[in-house]
């Protein structure tokens, strides 16, 4: 099954469920029928401007159901796309990508269209215009999205998906995610990072309904999940603990699972999200070169959930390399490689960058990032650890936690909370040495556009403040 493109899914989805809602919006929703022909007829219509299978064309992707038809349609016409988000041009984004990449075509939303540039020229197109190209045949291993890692602690990578990266994920998670017929999900997450990216795919795959929220702030989503009887959605720690913070006098009864990812969650945050919110909280790990590595089971009680995140995938293998524990990982939901380096092959283990182990249930547990860990006096500290320590305390919602240059001890760990510390109480379960040389009280974390706390902002920050 993870052998079809997106195009052959919804055409199945289409030809058993014409009348499903299928897209979402303020501005109404599109049946499943009327999502297939409208890519199909966008799909010809970027092949009738010049548009060949392999080439490459930039997607500014706005949150909404008109990205949403241009990405199904741009890989219906077997384009490679770099999907670009809406903070920024086009341009800007690829210059701050550690590698070249020159697309022969933008495109951008323009409300009932579509502007779009070829070789400088601009074009206007219209959902409802008709073109009499063809469609090429594609392969579901062929290059078919380019997404960018956050960047978080640096210039960001262009990563190489296809589309049997994404279906593979799918399906993996299906009977881990409790997955419902009548399933509305919300559309909340950047649809050029890897976690919306995901989503919106399961549209086809897994045949859910997708709602793009028209405000993306915390009452705005609160309003859209009790107007729209939303039912699932995915998050990182800190946007389920805003909604559950402001939930009050809000019917969220609809809601009935969440994927968490993305950041350390307490096992007290994640029971109070689960009682006010009123969902089922799933753990799960992965990035944009890796899009699945881990995710727990829907049925599995709540402490056994929160604990860790999740077993490895059945399709990948997971590897641990000596001597920290870094993760590495290979199987059919690994990208293809860096834009402009060779391709990966099959057989190769990817290592992720992050610190890890299993326990005696299989279940994966996150230590770190291996290019995080802080040397004091030799001895490597665990961010991570010092985090977790942090948001154990009452009091504190968030936090991170940085390395920064010391003259005697070589690096100092320094760290931002939200929160009141009562710093009596964490050196109490924090070894001397990682102790943190200062702690700034702040209202909220500086985030990257995924919702990940952004440490090189956090650590310019934490650098100027330790300077005053």
């Amino acid at each position: 099954m993870a052998d079809r493109t997106l195009l052959s899914y919804l055409n199945t989805l289409s030809e058993r469920e014409p009348e499903k809602r299928l897209l979402g919006e303020a501005t109404g929703w599109l049946t499943a029928a009327e999502t297939l022909h409208t890519v199909e007829r966008l799909g010809r219509v970027f092949v009738s401007l010049g548009l060949r299978p392999g080439e490459l064309a930039a997607l500014r992707a706005e949150r909404g159901v008109n990205t949403a038809l241009a990405l199904f349609a741009l890989r219906a016409a077997g384009v490679l796309t770099v999907l670009t988000g809406p903070r920024q041009t086009i341009e800007e984004t690829l210059s701050s990508c550690e590698t070249e990449i020159a697309p022969r075509a933008m495109i951008e939303c323009t409300g009932d269209g579509f502007s779009v540039r070829i070789d400088g020229r601009s074009h206007l197109v219209s959902l409802r215009d008709e073109a009499g190209a063809a469609l090429p045949e594609s392969s579901p291993y062929d290059p078919a999205f380019v997404i960018f890692t956050s960047g978080s602690t640096g210039k960001s990578k262009a990563v190489v998906l296809c589309e049997h990266n994404l279906i593979s994920n799918l399906l993996d998670s299906q009977p881990l995610g409790a997955y419902f017929d009548d399933d509305i999900a919300l559309g909340a997450l950047p649809l050029e990072h890897v976690f919306g990216l995901v989503l919106l795919c399961g549209v086809a795959v897994l045949g859910y309904a997708v709602y793009f929220p028209e405000k993306t702030d915390i009452p705005g989503l609160l309003r859209c999940i009790e107007k729209e009887k939303i039912t699932r959605m995915n998050g990182v720690p800190s946007l389920y603990l805003a909604l559950a913070e402001h939930a009050a006098d809000c019917d969220l009864s609809s809601l009935r699972a969440g994927f968490i990812g993305g950041g350390p969650v307490t096992a007290a945050q994640f029971a109070h999200i689960e009682k006010v919110l009123g969902l089922t909280l799933i753990p799960v790990y992965g990035m944009s070169e890796c899009i699945g590595i881990s995710c727990a089971s829907w049925r599995e009680r709540q402490a056994a959930r929160a604990n860790g995140v999740g077993r490895p995938y059945s399709m990948n293998e997971l590897r641990l390399l000596a001597p920290e524990g870094e993760i590495a990982v290979r199987g059919p939901m690994r990208m293809l490689g860096y834009y402009g380096d060779k391709p990966l092959p099959p057989e190769a283990f990817f290592p992720t960058g992050d610190l890890g182990y299993l326990d005696a249930e299989g279940v994966l547990h996150l230590s770190g990032r291996k290019k995080e860990i802080i040397i004091r006096n030799g001895n490597k500290l665990s961010p991570r650890r010092i985090e977790d320590a942090l948001l154990s305390l009452p009091g504190v919602t968030a936090a991170a936690v940085v390395g920064l240059p010391d003259e005697k001890q070589g690096e100092v760990p320094c760290a931002m909370a939200v929160g009141a510390v009562d710093e009596g109480a964490l050196h109490a379960l924090l070894h001397k040495n990682e102790w943190p040389v200062g702690i700034l009280r702040v209202e909220a974390l500086p985030l990257t556009a995924s919702g990940k706390p952004d440490k090189e902002t956090i650590r310019e920050v934490l650098r100027r403040w330790r300077r005053l």
